[in-house]
């Protein structure tokens, strides 16, 4: 008897043995499975021509691709830990985007999770370019998100025209945004006006006798006199206001949370900068090329309409060279419109 419960135990301590084996095996065979699929994820996020990214509950990046280094300017160590609005949304967005995150439920919609989401994001240099991205909510209470450059895009050219067309967003002269984008994010940016009590002023800066320069120094000479204006308002500007070229002459800052005083003394230090670079121009009172500027307010007691917001900056501009209010007939100037 002692004998067989000797064997009975043996059988017993070689059955849990084998189990135990077994179940280890099972557990180097499933933390195998887990990392060929890690592997094969990061060879597809890297071959992607998209941007990857993720982040915590509470906002901070905790995985930046390759290519996001290349989209946005920023480096893995740059960015892992620090917010993702803060430092990649504009301020013209940030609002929506927190509250929209915060807010989100799984299982229901969302404005912004699990859609494709044209929108414009911070590079590190500090301009803002459009992107489309798609954010999706994790397990663990994170988003991952996808992104890339969206300053080509698509719109419909309606039946029997080609289907779809490409446009771009961009001024290919200045690499601003341009009339298009404005009107896109001013679309935006009234929504959150409306429903957040945002402020935003509007400034439109206008080249002086642009014509007058081009038919004393030459078309080339006008342009090389263009792109050092748009650098010079685009690096005068705080982080989160927005420039565009407009216009042939004529260029629409875009000044979140600043009243028409307060834009007044931000825009002035932008002409002043444009003064510094004293551009020759033989043709002005001054002796360099100069330009004019005028604020419109949009505000939750102030809304109105794109045009109508850009007609009252011009009414501005005009009563502020003492004239009276009328169409641009420089509009053609170095036109920023590329050709079909």
């Amino acid at each position: 008897m002692a004998v067989f419960f000797a064997v009975l135990a043996a059988l017993v301590v070689v059955v849990a043995l084998w189990r135990e084996a077994g179940s280890r095996r099972r557990g180097r065979d499933a933390e195998d499975l887990v990392a060929r699929r890690d592997v094969e994820l990061a060879q597809v996020i890297e071959s992607t021509d998209e941007s990857f990214l993720s982040f915590d509950a509470s906002g901070a990046i905790t995985a930046w691709s390759a290519r996001s280094e290349k989209l946005f300017g920023w480096s893995a160590a740059q960015v892992i830990g620090q917010s993702m609005t803060d430092t990649l949304i504009p301020v013209l967005h940030r609002k929506a985007y927190e509250i929209g995150l915060a807010n989100y439920v799984p299982g229901t919609d969302s404005a912004i999770v699990a859609k494709r989401v044209e929108t414009t994001a911070l590079h590190h240099d500090g301009h803002e370019f459009p992107v489309a991205m798609m954010i999706w909510a994790r397990e663990d209470g994170g988003f991952s998100a996808f992104a890339r450059d969206a300053s080509i895009a698509t719109v419909d050219e309606g039946p029997g025209e080609g289907g779809r067309a490409s446009v771009s967003l961009t001024d290919p002269l200045t690499s601003l945004g341009n009339r298009l984008l404005l009107e896109k994010d001013l679309g935006v940016y009234e929504g959150q006006v409306a429903r957040y009590g945002l402020r935003s002023c509007i400034a439109l800066i206008d080249i002086d006798d642009l014509k007058g320069f081009n038919d004393r120094y030459g078309r080339a000479v006008g342009d090389e006199a263009i792109v050092a204006i748009a650098d010079r308002l685009a690096s005068r500007s705080r982080s989160g206001d927005s420039v565009y070229r407009v216009g042939g002459d004529e260029f629409i800052c875009l000044l979140p949370e600043q009243t028409l005083e307060t834009g007044a003394i931000a825009v002035n230090r932008m002409c002043r900068s444009i003064e510094e670079l004293a551009i020759p121009h033989e043709g002005s009172s001054t002796g360099i090329l100069s330009v004019s500027t005028g604020l419109a307010l949009l505000d939750a007691e102030h809304l109105k309409a794109t045009g109508d917001l850009l007609k009252e900056a011009e009414g501005a501009l005009d009563r502020g060279r003492g004239l009276e209010p009328e169409d641009d007939e420089s509009a053609d100037l170095n036109d920023s419109t590329p050709p079909n």
